[in-house]
């Protein structure tokens, strides 16, 4: 099983693992720690991260990017427009007026929609990832923004499950860096001390596109989640946007150039500032350069931090709200947090730790945690407390809910009014600051007539899920719907005769509740009936049988069925409804649908890696061989054959380069190289026959007069073996060294370019030929030496007896003598 962690970023995706009792950041294919969320377009294949960075420029209308922001969004959201100018594709309706973008792709214009795009992108993570750990990437734990509606965190799911990742818990960002932070802590307040004092921490995050701002208290052992807030369109792209605007309008006027008129101009312009940026945070002055920015004009401008600052002064204003919502709605005050933990690339900004500073003390900024890596870190701690693979500190996380969500019903299911009120068919089931994951039970009660079951014999009920009026209080994004989802509840059944009274109502029982990833489920419902059932009970009858057999006297006569009292007794049934969903989810239909596009585009991606990777192949052969023809190999092969492979090579260099070369396959790549290893695979055997046989005759000639050293020289390891087989042992070897000499001869005297009548084989063969006759009888083991009877030891006289033994032999004696006084009678 897995343990992997996904920040999934707008600019950046960073990936971790559990491994090797740690936490490891995965490296993509080309070492690089955080994978750009990007996916583009060519005429055969995609590019996905790090290969769709390269192609912004050259394929500015197919690489899309915001894949996270745009995920799940419906074409009418006014955000959709915000978002827009920082996506170079053109934006489109797409299936359930998703947006979408349009693409050119295999010669055709297609339109795919950001969950479809999403669930491409994490393909690759799961590609690179599975190539790092070694094992199939299955199961992660995927993280979002707190501010995410249940739409957005649907679309993030669906878009996983094209991918083949399992999500096992979709995590708020501020949430996982808060767990990052708190399982290491080992000087947390014990919540059993009656005195304890939970320590509360802020966790600020300003990204690249959005800030969000989380109030957590930590105690040992658990961390409570107390408050959050956000503003969904303030990030580090903000504080870049501010370099660009002020720049498109000083180039204008000095270089007389329109660069808003040129979507590719203010693409390059923004990623020109968005360097400025990083450099002004940690230097006071630097130069602005953009090459050919265009009309093949070069543009130059100095900034200093001053003027930086003062031009973002209306963003940092906007900095302070998020954190004292936050505080307000956690209900403590600046003094009563104990630290601010950092986290996102664009707290490095120093107006954003100067504004920090001033609400809170300096000396309470905190950047314990790595600000680019601590969400994805976060994430992979929560997927190992999952796993029953790792073993991890018992650590509990109660998250909080940031938008009010009621539930609503049919007024045929609403209680009975009071007081001439009208029939309650709302109510408001997860509070804002519901504690996550967290459920209620419904209960409904209701009359059946005869006139609704007359049709299907059951009736349903509906319950419907939705963001309330409140909800513009936690500034949610009214593009994207109140409404959460519908189920229906199929199968409820009239009563029985034998319930209690002529009105006796159906009750439905329903559990709801709000998951781990913070979306709205229905559980379970079933229909609960009381009747009341007559009971026969025969007074003690079978009581009384078991006793008189017991005392085995006769039984008392059994009371006849007539006597028996009748009694009741109440019980309870209790069946299961039917649970029809209607969600923002994509449905079963359209994610296999876009499984299946995916496999193909997959294939695809894959057969033209393949293709490329052997016509590199082909293309590395060409210039390798021929160089090595002009130098290491030029006297490996005649003057007339080497021309003759010189011109193939040259032919084949050429046929790349057409248009038949540009188009070729896989499978003509791999005949050519076959092709021109057959001629140069002769080449190269002998050269490297040259290079590597000096090596290899010198350690058989070494072998060999060891042998006939030790064999010779009197070696006392030897002297047990007879002299016959130590004659044959420097007869095979004298026979092995006369062959080797004349080999040796005759292939130093013939040309390099004939092959050698004696390989490097044949000399390993040769030395295994002489060992297989020379190590069993030098590897003969010494005879055991005879062993010596033991000598016959002389009877020993009694006076030489040490004085000990005779002392030992008196005492034995005497006791002798009291033993047999013992056994006998005596006066």
């Amino acid at each position: 099983m897995s343990v992997v962690g996904i920040d999934f970023g707008n600019l950046n995706t960073v990936v971790a693992v559990a491994r090797n009792r740690g936490i490891d950041v995965i490296v993509n294919e080309v070492s690089n720690r955080a994978t750009p969320s990007l996916v583009s377009f060519g005429e055969k294949q995609r590019y996905l991260g790090e290969s769709a960075k390269t192609q912004e420029i050259s394929n500015f209308k197919n690489t899309v990017s915001g894949l996270k922001r745009m995920a799940g969004r419906p074409f009418s959201d006014p955000d959709v427009q915000i978002e827009k100018k920082y996506i170079n594709s053109n934006l489109v309706a797409g299936e359930r007026d998703e947006v979408a973008t349009s693409v050119w792709y295999q010669e055709d214009q297609r339109t795919y929609t950001f969950t479809q795009l999403a669930s491409m992108f994490f393909t690759k993570v799961k590609d690179f990832t599975s190539k790092e750990i070694k094992i199939p990437v299955t199961d992660a734990v995927l993280s979002c923004p707190v501010w995410f509606s249940d739409r957005q965190r649907r679309a993030l799911l669906d878009a996983a499950d094209v991918a083949g990742i399992n999500v096992l818990k979709l995590m708020n960002d501020t949430t996982a860096a808060a767990l990052g932070y708190g399982i290491t802590k080992l000087d947390l307040p014990d919540p059993t001390d009656p005195k304890h004092k939970p320590r509360n921490v802020v966790f600020y995050d300003l990204g690249h596109s959005s800030c969000q701002v989380s109030v957590v208290s930590f105690v040992k052992g658990k961390l409570v989640v107390k408050g959050t807030a956000y503003d969904r369109n303030l990030g580090g792209r903000d504080f870049d946007e501010v370099l660009v605007q002020h720049f498109a309008k000083e180039f204008t006027a000095k270089y007389k150039i329109d660069i808003n008129s040129s979507a590719k101009a203010i693409f390059r312009l923004r990623q020109a500032c968005e360097k400025v940026k990083k450099i002004l945070s940690a230097n006071a002055v630097t130069v602005l350069n953009v090459e050919c920015i265009m009309e093949d004009t070069d543009v130059s401008a100095q900034v200093s931090r001053a003027d930086y600052e003062e031009w973002a002064a209306p963003l940092v204003t906007r900095l302070a709200a998020p954190v004292k919502e936050a505080l307000e709605i956690a209900g403590i005050t600046a003094d009563e947090v104990d630290f601010v933990e950092l986290v996102g690339g664009s707290t490095r900004i120093p107006s954003v730790k100067q504004t920090l500073s001033d609400i809170f003390t300096a000396d309470k900024l905190s950047t314990t945690l790595n600000q680019d890596e601590a969400v994805a870190r976060g994430c992979a701690l929560q997927c190992a407390m999952i796993s029953p693979v790792f073993k991890v500190r018992d650590f509990a996380v109660q998250d909080w809910n940031g938008y009010p969500i009621e539930l609503s019903w049919d007024a045929k299911y609403a209680p009975a009014p009071k007081d001439g009120a009208a029939a309650e068919t709302v109510m408001e089931a997860f509070p804002v600051g519901n504690g996550i994951p967290s459920s209620k039970i419904l209960t409904f009660y209701r009359s059946l007539k005869e006139d609704e079951l007359a049709a299907t014999g059951s009736v349903d009920l509906a319950i419907s899920a939705a963001y309330s009026a409140k909800r513009s209080e936690r500034h949610y994004p009214e593009g994207l719907g109140a409404a959460i989802g519908k189920w229906t509840l199929k199968g409820i059944k009239k009563v029985s005769d034998t319930a209690e009274g002529p009105d006796a109502k159906a009750t439905i029982k329903v559990k709801t509740r709000l998951d781990g990833n913070g979306l709205v489920v229905v559980d379970s419902a079933s229909q609960i009936e009381e009747q009341t059932v007559p009971v026969e009970e025969v007074k003690k009858a079978e009581e009384e049988k078991k006793d008189a057999a017991a005392m085995d006297v006769d039984p008392a006569p059994e009371t006849p069925a007539s006597e028996a009292e009748v009694k009741t007794k109440r019980v309870i049934k209790k069946h299961d409804l039917t649970i029809s969903a209607e969600t923002t989810a994509a449905s079963p239909t359209l994610i296999s649908k876009w499984k299946d596009e995916e496999g193909h585009m997959s294939v695809a991606d894959q057969f033209v890696i393949d293709t490329a990777e052997a016509r590199n192949a082909l293309e590395e052969y060409v210039y390798d061989t021929r160089s090595k023809l002009d130098m290491a190999w030029s006297d490996y092969e005649t003057a007339d054959k080497k021309a003759s492979f010189l011109t193939k090579l040259n032919t084949m260099e050429d046929w790349l380069y057409t248009e038949e070369g540009e188009a070729a396959t896989k499978g003509a790549f791999a005949d050519k190289l076959a092709e021109l290893k057959k001629l140069g695979d002769p080449i190269k055997r002998r050269f490297l026959e040259h290079e590597e046989r000096p090596r290899t005759e010198r350690q058989l000639r070494e072998y060999i007069n060891s042998v006939m050293i030790n064999t010779s020289a009197g070696d006392d390891r030897y002297a047990h073996i007879s002299k016959e087989d130590l004659e044959k042992v420097n007869n095979e070897c004298h026979s092995k060294l006369n062959w080797l000499n004349d080999a040796i001869a005759k292939v130093n005297e013939a040309p390099k370019h004939k092959d050698p009548s004696v390989t490097i084989d044949r000399l390993h063969k040769e030395r295994e030929s002489l060992h297989l006759v020379v190590n069993p009888i030098l590897s003969k083991p010494k005879p055991a030496p005879k062993k010596e009877e033991p000598k016959k030891e002389e009877p020993k006289k009694e006076e030489s007896a040490p004085k000990e033994k005779a002392d030992e032999k008196e005492k034995a004696a005497d006791s002798e003598d009291n033993n047999i006084g013992d056994r006998m009678d005596v006066d």
